[in-house]
């Protein structure tokens, strides 16, 4: 809550005097404020019978300033005020936001003008005056004053820049005066303005044109320092850590032996020194040439296979007597001797029978191998050897 008292010393003053001061104290929650960067503003009303509570009129405006960590209020500032009571607020506006602080925050504070020995009051007292007539008056007494004494030079006032706060582009522009403490004469001017719109951009600028620098001083060659292992620039530590921390010893359970390596490897030698001497011997070669022979027959042989298939309409039946051109009287006798001597398989058997059909000269292949027609030949002649016999 802020409150706002005023000293009793002047809390009371005659009209016309304008060289008292009158003392107020501000506070905001019994803390004395910080006005460094408000503009303080007292505002008074004029009350009628001591009614703080219902002013009767707005009488002036006068700038505060701070003194002691007090608030004074010169009646010079106030000298149009009549004889009368009055009840006053002091405005305390920041000069960065524009917020206004108003003490007090219930009722008001209140002094007294008292008459002087000249009986002057205000010119609601003379009800019966029209303002002509009064405006009237005053100008024909003005008529007969004469020019008084040339006053004291004035002081000129300092203006020193204070703050200048950017606002947005479509606000309005303002400053503000603050009355230094130390000095009424010195006020520090706040700006308050809206930023301008974006300019064209400018055209480039012509590049600079520098003289070479001197040569610079050989750098220090980085170091590892032997215990914390970081790298070393001179005798400062980067902190940057240059070597690992030392691992542990590897277990040899875990991984093969030297000895056992090289007995491996020269295994590994051996059999490929075995693998291409076999691949480069005459051996594989003459397997090769073997199969080849061997494929040819197997498929000659199957010729001659497909052949004697072709011709089995030609064979007789083994139940069937071989026909026979010769005569039966140019057939040998055959004794019975004879036929005791000769295995019966050897002249009956159905098996040799069957291979007449090799002993034919007709159904001999042409194209037949010397050695198979030679074979064939020496099979076919046997049961006749055995015959004559």
């Amino acid at each position: 809550m802020r409150t706002l008292t005023i000293a009793d010393n002047w809390k009371d003053w005659k009209f016309g005097d304008t060289d008292a001061v009158m003392t107020f104290t501000a506070l905001d929650d019994d803390k004395v404020p910080d006005f460094s960067n408000r503009t303080l503003t007292f505002k008074i009303a004029s009350t009628l019978n001591n009614d703080l509570e219902h002013p009767k009129d707005f009488a002036a405006t006068a700038t505060g300033y701070i003194q002691d960590k007090n608030v004074i209020l010169k009646t010079e500032a106030v000298k149009q005020l009549t004889p009368g009571n009055y009840i006053v607020e002091l405005w305390a506006m920041s000069n960065d936001t524009q917020k206004d602080a108003v003490y007090p925050s219930k009722g008001f504070a209140q002094f007294t003008i008292e008459e002087n020995s000249m009986k002057v009051s205000d010119v609601t007292n003379i009800p019966s005056m029209t303002i002509n007539a009064f405006w009237n008056a005053v100008m024909q007494k003005v008529g007969t004053l004469t020019k008084g004494a040339k006053g004291d030079p004035g002081k000129t006032p300092k203006i020193v820049i204070g703050s200048v706060t950017k606002l947005l582009p479509d606000a309005q522009p303002s400053a503000t005066l603050v009355p230094l403490q130390s000095d009424p004469s010195t006020y520090t001017l706040n700006l308050q303005l809206p930023q301008g719109a974006q300019g064209i951009q400018g055209l480039p600028g012509t590049p600079g044109v520098g003289t070479k620098g001197l040569d610079g001083n050989n750098g220090l060659t980085p170091t590892i320092d032997p215990k914390t292992k970081h790298w070393m620039i001179g005798n400062t530590d980067t902190g940057v850590i240059a070597e690992g921390q030392a691992g542990k010893d590897a277990d040899p359970s875990k991984f093969v032996t030297i000895v056992s390596f090289n007995e491996l490897r020269q295994k590994v030698q051996d059999n490929a020194t075995a693998l291409d001497a076999l691949q480069n011997s005459t051996t594989v070669s003459d397997l090769k040439t073997q199969v080849d022979k061997l494929s040819a027959l197997v498929t000659d042989l199957t010729s001659q296979v497909k052949t004697l298939q072709d011709s089995k309409t030609d064979v007789p039946k083994s139940d069937e007597p071989a026909k026979s051109d010769t005569p039966a009287s140019d057939k040998p006798a055959t004794s019975d001797s004879a036929k005791s001597d000769t295995p019966a398989s050897s002249a009956d058997s159905p098996s040799t029978s069957a291979s007449s059909s090799t002993t034919t000269p007709d159904s001999t292949p042409a194209s037949a191998d010397p050695a198979t027609s030679a074979s064939s030949a020496s099979t076919s002649t046997t049961p006749t050897s055995n015959n004559v016999q």
